[in-house]
């Protein structure tokens, strides 16, 4: 049992290093530049394709939606917009900086009907599927 106090030693000296560590990249600023992926869900509907991504902090002014070449590109930058002078971080997660994202669309989307909105940091793109043309179901009736 005499290991055990050293151990506890050895862990909170490995704990100061780590924090001495993050803290230096904290203040650089090194953690709050970059490219961030936001977290990205797409469900079909009979209508439609759904895709919500996950946007926190971002205003729909930073955000631009856009089809090119048959692919729906997403882009974006969520800003650290306080001023950490004098403020202590213990941890920092949440990612900032500039994103992109881009899916390839099939040929049974309606691409001039594509539409988006964004609400509590959810953004919702909806893709109308194209009506499907020379197909429809006719009902027989009886005599």
């Amino acid at each position: 049992m005499p290991r055990q106090p050293r151990l506890l030693s050895d862990l909170a000296a490995i704990e100061q290093q780590l924090n001495k560590l993050f803290e230096g990249s904290l203040q650089s600023g090194e953690q709050l530049r970059g490219t961030w992926s936001p977290a990205v869900d797409i469900y079909e509907t009979p209508s439609s394709f759904v895709l919500t991504a996950e946007v926190p902090g971002v205003q729909s002014s930073e955000i631009d939606v856009k089809v090119v070449d048959r692919n729906l590109i997403l882009r974006g930058e969520r800003r650290w917009e306080r001023d950490a002078h004098g403020e202590h971080f213990h941890r920092l997660e949440s990612a900032y900086g500039k994103f992109e994202r881009t899916f390839a669309l099939s040929e049974g989307i309606d691409v001039d009907r594509i539409s988006a909105e964004i609400d509590r940091g959810v953004l919702t793109v909806v893709l109308p599927k194209r009506a499907e043309r020379g197909s429809r179901q006719i009902n027989v009736e009886a005599d």
